[in-house]
């Protein structure tokens, strides 16, 4: 079988053709990949800064007073002593 004359220059014309639009989608699944990490990224952040602000909001209000939460926790720890015990166990 005998190839046709311009058989051989048809051939590189097809290969650069697809290489060249090899190459464009590589450089637009490029484009799209890196428009989709700086979007991570920048949802990140902020998500990060969110995060910080919940972190370091004020929340209004007195401090408790501790002598009250000392005593309330010993009232409680002599109730639950003088309490009966569940099925033999204490608690």
């Amino acid at each position: 079988m005998a190839a046709s004359p311009g058989s051989g220059s048809a051939n590189p014309r097809k290969f650069s053709e697809k290489i060249a639009l090899h190459t464009q989608r590589q450089a637009e699944e490029t484009r799209a990949f890196e428009q989709l990490m700086t979007d991570l990224t920048l949802s990140r952040v902020q998500f990060q800064k969110l995060q910080q602000l919940r972190l370091t909001q004020y929340h209004g209000g007195s401090l408790p007073n501790v002598s009250q939460l000392r005593s309330s926790a010993s009232e409680f720890q002599a109730e639950r002593n003088s309490s009966p015990c569940v099925d033999g166990l204490r608690q």
